[in-house]
């Protein structure tokens, strides 16, 4: 690593922050991302990268800048995420939420609030983020799942972070396991399961991302197939994020509806059989 060090403070030797900005925006890394991994060295905000760019660039940025070349996320970097407006823990090993996600959690606030949902059920949690916000969100109580121990690590210290850890209940197991004794008193149950085809080319940022949370057979169908087939969902609310291709397969299923997220896919399926 030394010698990494080294070479990167040769090659860019009193190369100001301004100057280290359009390098790195001609090698095609968007300049807020450099900002933020700038900022990110330096303990300061971007405002203040911004308003002081005649400050020579510190090698660990460099560093970082290069590695984000690579296409390692800039999430895992800095080892923090926006999602709903608030801050979240995220590292190596724990999916990284996207946009789409959000539209999921607002499906899902607004099914809590419209039924009086009181006790949630997500399936594969990674970093507690969809948990976590529904918790703060709605005060509904919420079980988790995931087959990662690093995913109930860090979403509890996600729920802790946002005062809510007396809210959540995180086990280790696969689809509702953990939660079996309690499956009569679920009311809702929430899931952004994998729904990549395998073989599919994907972005490059994916590559570092756990597998098993993103892949799910031949048809990216898998998890679909054995949770409607393990569970009887008679009497519960199912909201789920689904691939923009899946849509009839999981309508026939289901008889559940599909809703499009803010790109105009199909992207969320919404199963009401709310007898409470």
């Amino acid at each position: 690593m030394n010698d990494v060090r080294d070479a990167f403070s040769e090659k860019f030797d009193k190369k100001n922050i301004s100057e280290i900005l359009r390098t790195y925006k001609a090698k095609g890394l968007p300049e807020r991302e450099a900002l933020i991994l700038i900022a990110f060295v330096l303990g300061k905000s971007r405002e203040y990268v911004l308003s002081h760019q005649e400050l020579e660039c510190p090698d660990g940025a460099i560093e970082l800048l290069e590695k984000r070349l690579t296409g390692y996320p800039l999430q895992y970097i800095v080892g923090n995420v926006e999602f709903y407006g608030r801050q979240f823990t995220v590292e190596e090993g724990i999916l990284i939420p996207r946009w789409e996600t959000e539209g999921l959690v607002e499906l899902a606030i607004e099914c809590i609030k419209r039924f009086n949902v009181k006790t949630v059920a997500e399936i594969g949690i990674g970093s507690g983020i969809i948990s976590v916000t529904l918790a703060i969100e709605t005060g509904a109580y919420v079980l988790g799942t995931d087959i990662n121990p690093k995913a109930l690590e860090i979403s509890y210290a996600n729920a802790k972070r946002h005062n809510v850890e007396h809210l959540v209940s995180f086990k280790l197991g696969s689809y509702l396991e953990p939660f079996e004794e309690r499956f009569d008193d679920i009311d809702m149950i929430i899931s952004n399961p994998p729904y990549v085809r395998e073989g599919i080319e994907v972005q490059r940022e994916l590559l570092y991302e756990p597998k098993e949370a993103l892949f799910a057979g031949e048809d990216g169908l898998n998890f679909y197939r054995e949770f409607f087939n393990r569970y009887n969902i008679k009497g519960k609310i199912v909201v789920m994020e689904i691939g923009d291709d899946q849509c009839a397969f999981l309508q026939k299923l289901t008889d559940g509806k599909c809703i499009k997220d803010l790109a105009g896919k199909d992207r969320y399926l919404v199963i009401i059989d709310y007898k409470r």
